[in-house]
């Protein structure tokens, strides 16, 4: 249903934002937020059966007591209802891979008295192959090395979820969510290689990399009146658990076997307890009064060995102690204009247990303005102007290799989270019948972005030096996004609809080796989808085409430099029949343009100031795909 909706897109989701405060999700139920950080917008919707749905509200986020949302937001109102829910089954087959036969979803909802309950069982599983060749050349251009690559990627992710919403006569309201997972991936690359020079090498190689992870989300909060208003109490804990094993194998003609193992055992933690406090002042004024406590740890360790080098190991616990603190105001000004505002801070204490420096204690204003004008029916004005606060991943305290690249990243102990200015600029158009959609202007300003630096370990010895990730001084990223849905009814066909987004942008950062502007690492350059759809009138059967592509800046290392990119766009064709023995049965076909990725790395001596001594180059192909999707309600 969400989908449907013209010109409006679901975001956020999925655990990576900071805490719980700032919202990012752009969907209430009930006018509620979910109080789960692992699961995404579609997920959460996923396990909502149609049946249940009353109506779907998009509302502005400038008209919201809730700090963070800004642009359409979509208000689902269900009902209570008897015992319901849907199931789908699908598989997928590819040329040269296994085929992909777990895979399902299990949902259920209902209600007693005044409890509703929401559960899910999902079998997730995902395989992919890809056959190609890579070629290396010397400075001069010349070919010294031809390879052949065999790349195998195997996932399976089954996991639960269990939503429970009481509502008693008095006006309070508790929800509680419980989400599991299992995952287990593995992947890796088969190669043979044959020296075309003398500096060449012949031989073959196997990289193999595995991983077995559980991870778990409980999460709760309880409202109710207090005086003129609601309070609210939001806890959530979240624990997961994982092994990671490398080995790289290397057989050359002539020589003894070389291995290498790296492994990694991580137990990662996040605790998070919130109040909230929401009261009107008048009909125009909405206020929230909020405090958020969290703690966040990983315990990593980490073993390496090789045939030169005996085992290894580094453990580092990381640990993270936070509280904020906000005020958030609502002023309906008129009909057409909303306001919001939002100013806090955080006081946050971080830092590597393990490391004899002691931890970092930072003090950091946040907040947002936020306001929105109805300019007519069909256009709407939207802006923002917001201060915050990144979230950082812990895995770069803690370091890390790449056997086969042989590419090393040393964990950077004194690293803190990016900061950042940004502002954006929205207009809206809305139509029933016709083009609907929005556009944005933004730019962001990056204080303490985080990029590869180098490490001095010894200031007497300037070939003691490693890098990783590590805090420069400051970036730009800056561009314009939208989204539209063309209903093509009147024009062409009725059930006719083309939907597009795209992304434009551009950044900019000093790079720290020749010391001139150049895009953040991996920055999304450009990226669009486009999806045309056809629900045939007067029939059960719809089609439907799928066209995805992206580019990326390239990546930088000290010495080196990669560029990757698919060749064409990703791509997929659906065809639907609603009424299949009363099921819905979905055919699709991927890759039917035999899409390809390409990766360019060129490597320097002795840095990227230096001279090029070697370039790579490797082209990759999936093989095409036929899948099937089998879905229905009870």
């Amino acid at each position: 249903m969400i989908r449907q909706v013209p010109g409006f897109t679901l975001q956020g989701g999925g655990g990576g934002e900071r805490g719980f405060g700032q919202a990012n999700l752009n969907i209430l139920i009930n006018g509620r937020r979910p109080s789960s950080k692992s699961s995404d917008a579609g997920d959460i919707l996923g396990r909502i059966p149609a049946s249940k749905v009353k109506r779907i509200d998009i509302v502005d986020g400038a008209s919201l007591d809730i700090p963070g949302l800004s642009g359409q937001v979509a208000n689902i109102l269900t009902s209570e209802g008897k015992l319901s829910g849907s199931w789908e089954y699908s598989a997928r087959f590819e040329e040269g891979t296994e085929p992909q036969i777990l895979e399902g979803e299990l949902s259920i909802s209902g209600s007693r008295d005044n409890l509703e309950y929401v559960a899910s069982l999902d079998i997730g599983q995902f395989t992919f192959t890809e056959i190609g060749e890579e070629q290396f050349f010397d400075g001069a251009g010349n070919l010294f090395e031809d390879r052949s690559e065999d790349i195998f990627f195997y996932s399976n992710r089954p996991g639960a979820t269990l939503n429970l919403t009481f509502t008693p006569d008095n006006g309070h309201v508790a929800n509680l969510n419980l989400a599991g997972q299992l995952q287990n991936r593995r992947h890796g690359n088969r190669e043979t290689f044959d020296a075309i020079l003398p500096q060449g090498n012949t031989g073959r190689s196997l990289s193999d990399n595995g991983e077995d992870e559980y991870n778990y989300e409980i999460g709760a909060d309880y409202a109710f009146p207090v005086r003129d208003g609601t309070f609210k109490l939001i806890g959530l804990h979240r624990f997961e658990d994982s092994k990671r094993n490398s080995s790289f194998r290397n057989f050359l003609i002539g020589e003894p076997e070389f291995r290498s193992d790296f492994d990694r055992f991580e137990e990662e933690a996040e605790y998070i307890a919130r109040a909230e406090y929401n009261w009107k002042t008048g009909d125009k004024h909405d206020w929230q009064l909020s405090w958020e406590g969290a703690f966040n740890s990983l315990d990593s360790r980490l073993e390496f060995s090789d045939n030169d080098t005996a085992l290894t190991e580094e453990n580092v616990r990381v640990e993270e102690k936070r509280t904020e603190a906000f005020i958030t105001h609502n002023w309906k000004y008129s009909d057409e204009i909303s306001l919001q505002s939002s100013v806090g801070a955080e006081y946050s204490e971080l830092g590597a247990v393990t490391s004899p420096n002691p931890p970092g204690k930072f003090f950091r204003p946040k907040g947002s303005i936020s306001a929105s004008y109805d300019a007519s029916d069909t256009h709407i004005w939207r802006a923002k102007v917001e201060r915050g606060v990144g979230q950082l991943n812990f895995g770069t305290f803690v370091s890390s290799m790449n056997l086969s690249e042989d590419i090393q990243n040393t964990g950077n102990t004194d690293i803190v989270p990016t900061q950042f200015w940004n502002g954006e600029i929205e207009l809206e158009r809305k139509s029933g019948s016709a083009v609907s959609g929005t556009a944005k202007l933004f730019a962001r300003y990056i204080t303490d972005p985080i990029d590869q630096i180098l490490f001095i370990n010894d200031p007497n010895d300037p070939d003691d030096d490693t890098e990783g990730p590590g805090n420069l001084d400051h970036a730009w990223r800056y561009g314009v996004q939208g989204n539209m849905t063309w209903l093509l009814d009147d024009v062409v066909a009725k059930g006719l609809r083309l939907e597009a987004e795209g992304l434009l942008q551009s950044s900019s950062i000093e790079d720290p080796v020749t010391f001139t502007n150049r895009q953040i690492n991996d920055n999304f350059k450009w990226q669009y989808e486009l999806n045309l759809t056809h629900d045939i009138a007067d029939s059960n059967w719809a089609w439907g085409l799928n066209l995805r592509q992206f580019r990326q800046a390239t990546f930088f290392r000290r010495d080196q430099s990669f560029q990757a990119k698919f060749t064409e766009p990703r791509n997929s064709f659906r065809i639907t029949h609603k009424d299949v023995f009363g099921m819905r049965l979905d055919v699709i076909f991927q890759n039917l343009l035999e899409v390809s990725i390409q990766q360019e790395r060129m490597i320097f001596s002795p840095d990227r100031n230096g001279d090029l001594i070697e370039r790579q180059f490797f082209s990759r192909q999936r093989g095409r795909r036929i899948g099937f999707e089998i879905s229905d309600t009870f």
